[in-house]
C-alpha cells in the first residue's frame, strides 16, 4: 500500500467513525424521558459539593449522614456519571440552586413534575450530553476490536451494529450511567488486547527499550480504563474481571514458560501495577469509600441485592432458567427498544415515544423479529466458530473470547427480571462476534467464487 492510499484509508476510517458518532448524537434530544435521569441529575449535587463548594465532608461516608438518601444513592451508583452531569450543566451556564429532587417512584408523573422532582428541559438536555458523547466515542474501540478480530470488513460491521442498536442508543443517550460504562468497558477490552499484543514474540523478541515502554504504557492504560469503567457503573466488574483474568493468567503463563527472568517477571509486575491503578482511580472517584475501603464492597453488594429484590417483588421476576433464557433471547437478539419498565408510563411519554420512533435517529434492530433474531444468533455462532479456528490475532481472540463468554453467561444467569438496560453489557460482545461471523461467511463465499472462476478458466 502506498503512502497516499494508506492516508486515504485512514481518512476513510475517521470519516466513517465521525458519521457514526454524529448519528448517535443527533437523536439525543428526542429520547423519551426516564425517571432515573432525574435521579442522576439530583445526584450531581456531589459535583457541587466537591468542585464548587470544596466541601469533601459532604460526600464522605457517615454512620449517621445528613442526607441518608444521598448517601444511599452515592454507594449504590457509579460516581463518574454524576460528576460529568454536573460539569455539563455547569459548563452550560446553569446554577446548582435549581437542581431537581430525586424522582419519587412512589408518586405519579404529575406530582413529580409539580413538586420539583423533574429536571427542567434545559438541564435535562445538557445532562444528556455527558452520556451521549461517551456513547458516541465508543464506536471507535468497537471498530478497532472488530478489526483485530477479523478484518476491515468486520470492523465496519461491528461499529455499524453498535451505532444502530436501539437499546444502546436509547439508554446511552439518556442522562444515566450507560454511555460511560459502555465506552470504558470497551476500552478495557481494547487495552487488554493491546497489552497482550506487546508480549507476543514478534513484538517482544528484541526486548528493546521502546517495546518495554509500550508494555508498561499498555498496562497503565488498562488500569486507568478499568478504574473509570468501575467508577461509571459497578456492573463493569464483569468486564474488568474477565480481562484481568486473561491478562493475569497470561502473565503467570509467561512466568512459567519464559526462560528470560526479566521478561517473565515484568509481565506479572505489569498486571499487578494495572490492578493497583484500578483501585487508585476507583477510590479517587469514590470518596464515600475512603473511610472503610475493604468493608464497602460488601455494603454495596448488599444494597444492590436489596434493590434487585425489591424490583423483583414489585415488578415480578423470572420464575426459572427457561424464563431467563426467553428474556435473554427477546432483549438481546430481537432487541426492540424498551422505553419504560413501569406500567402506565406510556400515558405520560407516549407522545415522546411517537416522535422518537418517527425519527431516523431511533436506530435499527438488527434482529427486530424472531427470524431476524435467529439470523443474528447464527452469525454470532459462526463468529465463535471462526475465532476457534484461529481467525483474528491471538491476543484479540483470547481477550474478546473470554470477555464475551463471561459477560453473556453472567448476564443470562444473574439478571432477575426482563429490564432491557440490564442486558446492555451483552450488546457489544454479540455485535463483535456476529460481525466476525458475517465477515467469515462473506470471505468463504468469495473464496468459493474465486475457486469456481479459476476452475472455469483452466
Amino acid at each position: 500500500m502506498t503512502r497516499n492510499s494508506e492516508l486515504g484509508t485512514r481518512t476513510g476510517h475517521i470519516v466513517w467513525l465521525a458519521a457514526l458518532a454524529a448519528y448517535i448524537l443527533a437523536g439525543t434530544a428526542l429520547v423519551p424521558f426516564h425517571g432515573d435521569e432525574a435521579t442522576q441529575i439530583y445526584m450531581s449535587r456531589d459535583y457541587v459539593y466537591l468542585f464548587l463548594d470544596h466541601d469533601l465532608n459532604r460526600v464522605l461516608y457517615h454512620p449517621d449522614p445528613a442526607s441518608p438518601t444521598e448517601q444511599h444513592l452515592r454507594l449504590l451508583n457509579g460516581t463518574l456519571p454524576k460528576y460529568l452531569i454536573g460539569l455539563a450543566w455547569h459548563a452550560g451556564g446553569l446554577s446548582p440552586a435549581d437542581l431537581n429532587e430525586q424522582w419519587d417512584w412512589g408518586a405519579d408523573w404529575h406530582y413529580n413534575q409539580q413538586t420539583g422532582h423533574a429536571p427542567t428541559p434545559e438541564r435535562l438536555q445538557l445532562a444528556r450530553w455527558s452520556s451521549a458523547l461517551l456513547l458516541a466515542a465508543g464506536a471507535a474501540p468497537m471498530f478497532w476490536l472488530g478489526w483485530a478480530l477479523g478484518s476491515r470488513r468486520a470492523a465496519y460491521f461491528a461499529s455499524l451494529y453498535y451505532a444502530l442498536n436501539p437499546a444502546l442508543l436509547l439508554n446511552g443517550r439518556r442522562a444515566m450511567m450507560e454511555g460511560g460504562v459502555t465506552l470504558f468497558s470497551l476500552l478495557v477490552v481494547l487495552t487488554g488486547v493491546w497489552w497482550m499484543k506487546t508480549l507476543t514474540p514478534a513484538l517482544s523478541a528484541a526486548a528493546s527499550g521502546r517495546g518495554k515502554s509500550h508494555r508498561w504504557l499498555a498496562a497503565a492504560t488498562l488500569g486507568l480504563t478499568a478504574g473509570l469503567a468501575l467508577a461509571s457503573k459497578h456492573t463493569a466488574l464483569l468486564t474488568v474481571a474477565a480481562v484481568f483474568g486473561v491478562t493475569g493468567g497470561y502473565s503467570i503463563y509467561r512466568w512459567v514458560k519464559d526462560s528470560r527472568a526479566g521478561t517473565r517477571s515484568a509481565a506479572f509486575l505489569q498486571v499487578i501495577m494495572a490492578a493497583f491503578i484500578v483501585a487508585a482511580v476507583f477510590l479517587a472517584l469514590n470518596p464515600a469509600w475512603w473511610s472503610a475501603p475493604l468493608q464497602m464492597p460488601g455494603v454495596v453488594l448488599q444494597l444492590r441485592a436489596e434493590l434487585l429484590q425489591t424490583q423483583v417483588e414489585v415488578f415480578g421476576g423470572y420464575a426459572g432458567l427457561a424464563e431467563q433464557i426467553g428474556g435473554f433471547w427477546r432483549q438481546v437478539f430481537v432487541a426492540l427498544p424498551q422505553y419504560y419498565e413501569v406500567a402506565g408510563w406510556e400515558t405520560y411519554i407516549g407522545d415522546q415515544i411517537t416522535r422518537y420512533e418517527a425519527s431516523p435517529w431511533r436506530g435499527i434492530s438488527v434482529g427486530g423479529s424472531a427470524t431476524g433474531g435467529v439470523l443474528l444468533g447464527v452469525m454470532m455462532v459462526v463468529g465463535v466458530w471462526a475465532l476457534l479456528r484461529g481467525r483474528g490475532r491471538t491476543a484479540a481472540r483470547l481477550v474478546v473470547g473470554v470477555w464475551a463468554l463471561v459477560v453473556i453467561v453472567a448476564t443470562l444467569v444473574l439478571t432477575p427480571l426482563e429490564w432491557q438496560r440490564y442486558y446492555l453489557p451483552v450488546y457489544p460482545a454479540v455485535g463483535l462476534l456476529a460481525a466476525v461471523g458475517m465477515d467469515y461467511v462473506i470471505q468463504m463465499l468469495f473464496s468459493r467464487r474465486d475457486a469456481t472462476i479459476k476452475e472455469e478458466i483452466t
